[in-house]
């Protein structure tokens, strides 16, 4: 079974270094690591904003922490 875009994304979501090697190298990073995903992704993770990125990924571990203690 190939690893998809969920997984990807899921991935970079809670994996920090995954996600900055994925943000510098997008098209090397998914090869090497084996995922199967179409070139507009790759496209649209070549011209991400690193910076907006990490703000991103920061609010989604802040939701999980909320979530989890809420739990």
């Amino acid at each position: 079974m190939s690893k998809g875009k969920e997984e990807l994304i899921g991935r970079a979501v809670i994996d920090d270094e995954f996600r900055a090697r994925l943000l510098a190298d997008p098209a090397g990073t998914i090869a090497a690591e084996g995922y199967e995903v179409d070139q507009e992704l790759i496209d649209q993770l070549t011209n991400l904003d690193p910076e907006a990125a990490a703000a991103a990924a920061k609010g989604l571990d802040a939701a999980f922490a909320d979530r989890k203690a809420a739990s």
